[in-house]
């Protein structure tokens, strides 16, 4: 007979179900996008399976049409860079006893919310519990984006165009916020949006594609702003009673995985 779910394991699900709710939302728009792209239902349940990652989802969805699989491959590797620093986060708080297979384990199950739950927590994290968070986030995520590729068929043309909006419209919810609480972010986005433009101002021979502009504005525009004014953003974003004002504490930080 199966054991029965730890206490820990119930609480990390139970816990995920607003992140539940909001991932199923998300991948179903993603998904609809997608189809209506041209990319088949088994790619992106793939793709949302592998990489569970909303901006990187959104990256595959947006470049699909006219980009390689290096330049699909590398914007996402950029866009998850910061999983780096979210993993060190979730290390710090870990309780004795975890391995080097289970912190493998745990870092396939970071995403900003999982994080951002997660540190809500005064007692040491363990592995039942962020497994709990995983599983229901990313059934949420996985399921979402099945429905929505899948029911993509199903849907008018009036209803689906919308949906194919959600690239763009993610990308948004995930930029603003962040600028509007850091001058350093703002610049940060108008410079490459200035490099973007630069770069499809260049003659035809030497110019390069849509999405390897978008990469190479992006990756320049953050390496530029990461080596000149690290200081800056940080105290930019740094709440008024001296705590960091961050993903995991900003209840206005958009919901995406």
């Amino acid at each position: 007979m199966a054991s029965a779910p730890t206490p820990l394991f119930r609480k990390g699900i139970i816990d995920a179900l607003p992140i539940f709710a909001g991932y199923f939302a998300v991948g179903f728009a993603l998904g609809a996008a997608g189809s209506a792209g041209g990319l088949p239902v088994w790619a992106q349940t793939l793709a949302s399976l592998l990489n569970f990652s909303g901006t990187s989802q959104t990256a595959i969805v947006r470049m699909a049409g006219d980009a390689g699989i290096l330049a699909i491959v590398l914007a996402c590797v950029a866009l998850n860079l910061r999983y780096i620093l979210l993993s060190l986060a979730i290390a710090q708080r870990l309780a004795g006893g975890h391995g080097f297979w289970h912190r493998c384990l745990i870092a396939g199950c970071i995403t900003d919310e999982v994080v951002a739950m997660s540190l809500l927590r005064t007692e040491p994290l363990r592995l039942s519990y962020l497994l709990g968070l995983a599983v229901c986030s990313l059934t949420g995520w996985v399921g979402g984006t099945a429905c929505g590729a899948w029911g993509a068929g199903w849907l008018p043309p009036s209803a689906l165009k919308p949906l194919c909006l959600a690239p763009y419209a993610m990308f948004v919810a995930i930029l603003v916020p962040a600028a509007r609480q850091s001058g350093a972010v703002l610049r940060c986005l108008v410079l490459a949006m200035v490099l973007n433009g630069g770069l499809h101002a260049l003659p035809a021979a030497i110019r390069p594609g849509s999405s390897a502009a978008m990469l190479l504005s992006g990756v320049v525009a953050a390496a530029l702003f990461a080596w000149r004014a690290p200081a800056e953003a940080t105290e930019e974003t740094e709440a008024p009673d001296g705590g960091s004002a961050s993903a995991a504490g900003n209840p206005s930080t958009p919901l995406h995985p």
